[in-house]
């Protein structure tokens, strides 16, 4: 049976954080180590935005470097990668690396901060809907990962864990491609497994001493969940994230692509939880995301399209908007202009991926619903 540890950690001080890792490793590593010596290890961080650690948008340094000493300590080498949204390349990823956090914490765990900035078509002919897909050479390089996400919500597929966070392998803007490649929950969800499958990251650590609800997975509000997630199999660390956080884990699309392809019964029942019972630490009126993109399962197919798009929030440019551009350069279907100084959002040609609402380093970009879609949300 899959072991998930459930560590009680309140808070990002580095000895409270040691603590609840070293005790969570102790327990899902048992049978040996996971890492060897003389191995390069990738730390996939969730680094989506290049904003402050209290905004609980990206995984919290405390942990990344946390895991850099165990990778040390272990003889590896751990390197700090990802690729968050929009350009990949040195200038914009230097900025995220010090305003998140990342340069601290690798020069105080003495771990590496990916600077290869090359990527690489890998094969995949096992995986059911990206039989191949453009990926960091770091990654493809490396002897092992580990996976360290945040505990979020996601516009999309309503939560951000284990399986989501491994997206970020992909390069930059060519994830908006992937997004009109995929362009449905469905689909998406199941290239999101597709990539799990093909990285088979060795171990997942979440961050979930601080959370993110509502309109995540940058525009919603930090929670303090108080929690260090640990296990070698990381859909059941998304089960178990998803259970604390009061949502039934089929309702999240990532985890029911992975509950179609036998990768878990999604049930924490056949998840052997280590730690703190599930039920002791369930987060009372975590809030989800107003996309309405739940509300799109109740429907039965076939259906008329526009029937789904009164179900699905549209993003619309705010007051806050400071034309900056963003939104614009990632949209994967080209719905979007500047015109008098505001982002303008074509809603015919919009795929509701929410790249927009995502990415905007201001915030500016608002959800708005239906009538149908704000009474089902009731």
């Amino acid at each position: 049976m899959t072991g998930v540890y459930v560590a009680r950690c309140p808070d990002y001080r580095p000895g409270t954080v040691e603590r609840a890792l070293y005790e969570s490793l102790q327990a899902v590593t048992s049978e040996g180590s996971l890492i060897k010596a003389g191995q390069r290890v990738v730390l996939k961080a969730n680094l989506l935005q290049g904003q402050p650690p209290e905004k609980a948008i990206t995984t919290h340094p405390a942990i990344v470097a946390a895991v850099a000493r165990w990778v040390r300590e272990a003889g590896a080498t751990p390197i700090i990668a990802d690729s968050p949204g929009g350009l990949f390349n040195r200038r914009a990823l230097s900025k995220v690396y010090q305003v998140t956090g990342m340069l601290a914490a690798a020069e105080e765990a003495r771990a590496v901060l990916n600077d290869d900035f090359r990527t690489v078509r890998v094969s995949c002919p096992e995986c059911r809907a990206a039989k191949s897909f453009h990926a960091l050479r770091a990654v493809v390089e490396a002897d092992a990962i580990i996976n360290l996400p945040k505990f979020k919500t996601h516009g999309l597929v309503q939560f951000t864990g284990s399986i989501k966070n491994l997206f970020g392998t992909v390069p930059g803007v060519t994830k908006g491609r992937y997004h009109a490649r995929f362009p449905t929950v469905e689909t998406f969800s199941a290239m999101l497994v597709d990539i799990l499958e093909y990285c088979k990251p060795v171990l997942t650590v979440m961050d979930a001493i601080v959370g993110m609800e509502g309109d995540g997975p940058s525009g919603g509000n930090p929670r303090h969940v108080g929690l260090l997630l640990a296990g070698t199999d990381p859909v059941a660390v998304d089960v178990v994230a998803a259970t604390i956080a009061g949502m039934a884990p089929l309702s999240v699309p990532p985890i029911a692509a992975a509950a179609r392809r036998g990768l878990t019964s999604a049930r924490v029942k056949d998840i052997e939880i280590l730690g703190s019972p599930v039920d002791s630490v369930k987060v009372a009126g975590f809030r989800r995301p107003r996309t309405g993109v739940e509300h799109t399962r109740m429907i039965p197919r076939p259906v008329p399209a526009w029937v789904t798009d009164q179900l699905l929030a549209s993003p619309q440019a705010g007051p806050g908007c400071t034309v900056c551009g963003v939104c614009k350069d990632n949209c994967p279907v080209e719905a979007i202009t500047i015109l008098n100084g505001r982002a303008h959002m074509d809603l015919e040609r919009c795929i509701r991926c929410y790249c927009c609402h995502e990415l905007c380093p201001a915030d500016a970009v608002e959800l708005h619903r239906s009538l149908l879609s704000r009474v089902l949300s009731r």
